[in-house]
């Protein structure tokens, strides 16, 4: 099946599953500071203060405050729950759990001290997990409607006209069409129809039952070269050069029946649509973190650090398939095709980043922490120009970027923390609040942190949890006027624990 050009003009309000939408623009540009159990302990916000090694992923010049080399490694484990309710009457809401464990942060860091004015000349690497994607996610319940909507839609132009079968996409319309769930009218006169639609027309807002099961798994893993100096113990500056590792999975199984008595039931002749998705995203970009800190006086820090854009270069596999069938005379009839893989190669840009902090040693009590960063989630920015693309792949990628600046906005995240002292033994807690990224409905998340740490000469423990929940909605499909769309509430909530070990050398 070929693409055609007017088909863009639906496909933009759609939920495709390839990767270059809107969501996943948001996904890959959200990533986390604190990759260890201090940082995270105290809200991810101590980058003026450094001697950390999470700073690299904020504000590399916090490494000059090294007076030693250091080597330390993270484990961390991540329960998530994720809660989902289909709106509509008495639906229930579903809990669903996914466990995820890894290694957070591995790094090493090298400490030299050069004579003269230069304090400390501190070369760093590491690797550090700044995103997790893990999540099971279901609903189940009753509503009116059906995807097959959709695949009307994508069937239509907008001034209402058929698009011929053989020029219907891959991957909705065109296993929609072959399925049996949108095609001729019954008068056969050329135009397209939603045979749920047309049958439903004997009941009005008639209620189907639908469920869905997703499972989303990968992560960003981002591999670090960073180095900082100190120079008179006022000035520090640092920079790090980040490549990133992205690799994201998802599947999706929804379906749709009919739980009405026989023969007709709520909706006369249809029966059950299962639709049915895979995506996995492989990519690896570079950026350049560049920061520095001053200090007024020994014990207040003030810094102020710049991300360039993250450049990745992404590729896609995915695949759909449609299965529709209905009842004609007391015979279940209707089937669809076996799913058709693709794959698509694209670069992808992440927004700049700009960030200020600042930091207070209270001298044998402890410390306070602050941050707070900018980002301009609307700058994110697709690139479909690549060998072997298509010129329908090319416009969508304009489309989607499009969406993306009239959809997300910029959005500041506040990280506030304090650490208190007993001799060897440290206290910490902190909360984040991130801002609302979408322009049309609030998703600000919120954490809190608590943690501790030991110190034994050479050695050293740190132990933090962080409690995160946000709140979104989702639509299994979408529709060009919203009309009988699907909302679903849903909350996702995360309990992490970090344990981070620590060497002096």
């Amino acid at each position: 099946m070929k693409y055609i050009t007017l088909f863009l003009l639906v496909f933009s309000v759609t939920n495709f599953m390839s990767a270059q939408s809107v969501s996943d623009a948001l996904r890959f540009s959200q990533v986390e500071s604190a990759s260890t159990a201090r940082m995270a302990g105290i809200g991810g916000g101590m980058s003026a203060l450094g001697g950390e090694f999470s700073v690299v992923n904020v504000n590399p010049a916090g490494l000059a405050i090294y007076r030693s080399s250091e080597f330390s490694i993270t484990p961390s484990f991540d329960l998530r729950t994720t809660t989902g309710r289909l709106n509509g009457r008495n639906n229930p809401a579903l809990d669903n759990n996914a466990v995820a464990f890894s290694f957070s942060n591995i790094g090493v860091v090298l400490n030299s001290q050069p004579r003269g004015k230069w304090r400390t000349s501190n070369f760093a690497i590491g690797y550090n997990r700044i995103a997790d994607f893990k999540e099971d996610f279901n609903f189940e319940g009753q509503s009116s409607g059906s995807m097959a909507d959709q695949f009307l839609e994508l069937a239509t132009t907008l001034d209402g006209q058929p698009i011929p079968a053989q020029q219907l996409d891959d991957f909705l319309a065109g296993p929609g069409f072959d399925a049996g769930a949108i095609g001729d009218n019954l008068d056969f006169d050329g135009t397209l129809l939603s045979y749920f639609n047309d049958f439903e027309e004997a009941e009005p807002g008639a209620q189907i039952t639908r469920l869905q099961n997703l499972k989303r798994q990968g992560s960003i893993s981002e591999l670090s070269l960073s180095l900082a100096g100190n120079y008179r113990n006022k000035f520090l500056i640092g920079g790090t050069v980040g490549i990133p590792i992205l690799n994201f999975s998802q599947s999706r199984e929804y379906e749709e029946f009919d739980p009405g008595p026989a023969p007709d039931g709520n909706v006369p002749f249809f029966e059950n649509l299962q639709f049915t998705d895979t995506l996995s995203t492989e990519g690896v970009g570079v950026n350049v973190k560049m920061g520095m800190i001053y200090w007024p006086t020994p014990k207040l820090r003030i810094g102020a650090a710049v991300h360039t854009p993250t450049f990745y270069r992404m590729t896609d596999y995915y695949d759909t398939s449609v299965n529709y069938t209905y009842t004609d005379g007391g015979t279940i009839s209707g089937g669809g095709l076996p799913a058709e893989p693709r794959n698509i190669d694209y670069g992808f840009r992440t927004p700049w980043r700009f960030i200020g902090s600042g930091g207070l040693i209270v001298p044998k009590v402890g410390l306070l922490s602050a941050e707070v960063e900018y980002v301009n989630y609307g700058a994110s920015k697709y690139n479909m120009d690549r060998d072997g693309n298509s010129v329908f792949d090319l416009d969508r990628g304009d489309l989607v970027n499009e969406e993306i600046k009239d959809e997300l906005q910029s959005a500041l995240n506040i990280r506030i923390g304090a650490e208190y002292m007993i001799e060897r033994f440290l206290v910490r807690a902190g909360y984040n609040w991130l801002g609302t990224a979408r322009i049309d409905r609030d998703e600000s998340r919120s954490r809190i942190s608590l943690g501790g740490g030991y110190r034994a000469g050479r050695y050293y423990l740190d132990l933090a949890y962080v409690r995160g929940s946000t709140q979104s909605e989702y639509s299994p499909y979408n529709l060009r006027n919203n009309a009988d769309e699907q909302r679903v509430d849903r909350e996702l909530s995360s309990n992490k624990v970090l344990f981070t070990f620590g060497y002096r050398f």
